[in-house]
């Protein structure tokens, strides 16, 4: 199961990848981020505040390449309204997901993925060719720590203490907020729904 494989061709170029380059010399200037170097890192240009929390929803920008290539096999950069997405749910290339867990908000950085932390020994024909190392670069626009409200709201009414109900209804808020800018409008009203649902719980 890989992500991601419906924007194939969108983008013709992106002016931050070096084609030219070997993906061995760009690994040489990134910052390992994992004990095996499977992921690694560099910022191009630096966020804000605190890293992305497990078990958040992302809204990202990202592109994804294959060595030698200014082509992305992959990419929403252009997409007006990206999707907002929950890390262990609809992100599952492993890499983007730890490389995600080290971003703070606004920041625009460049992975490189070897392929145990990417497609995979047999790759993803015909596009992506097996033991594939491949080159992501992603800009975080924003995130929302959802855990703790997906928590609150699994538990009986009789267990919820007010501080957990006022962040809960709050981040539910926030994100009926966003869905509701994307014109998303059913998808806002069931998050509105469930502030109220929190706040039955008074």
């Amino acid at each position: 199961k890989y992500i991601w494989t419906h924007n194939v061709g969108f983008l013709d170029s992106y002016p931050y990848v070096h084609s030219s380059k070997s993906y061995q010399w760009l690994g040489h200037r990134m910052q390992n981020i994992t004990s095996d170097k499977g992921v690694l890192k560099e910022i191009i240009r630096d966020g804000s505040g605190e890293t992305v929390p497990p078990d958040s929803s992302v809204l990202v920008k990202f592109s994804g390449y294959l060595e030698h290539t200014d082509r992305p096999f992959d990419t929403n950069w252009f997409k007006k309204n990206p999707k907002l997405m929950k890390l262990g749910e609809d992100i599952t290339l492993r890499g983007l997901e730890i490389g995600l867990l080290t971003m703070r908000k606004g920041e625009l950085a460049r992975f490189l993925f070897k392929p145990n932390y990417a497609f995979g020994t047999l790759g993803c024909p015909p596009l992506i060719p097996p033991n594939s190392t491949v080159l992501f670069e992603v800009e975080l626009l924003d995130f929302l720590d959802s855990a703790e409200s997906d928590r609150f709201f699994d538990l009986p009414p009789v267990n919820c203490c007010f501080s957990k109900i006022i962040k809960a209804a709050e981040t539910e808020r926030k994100f009926g907020n966003y869905l509701f800018h994307q014109t998303r409008f059913m998808d806002a009203k069931e998050r509105y729904k469930r502030v109220m649902v929190g706040w039955a719980c008074c």
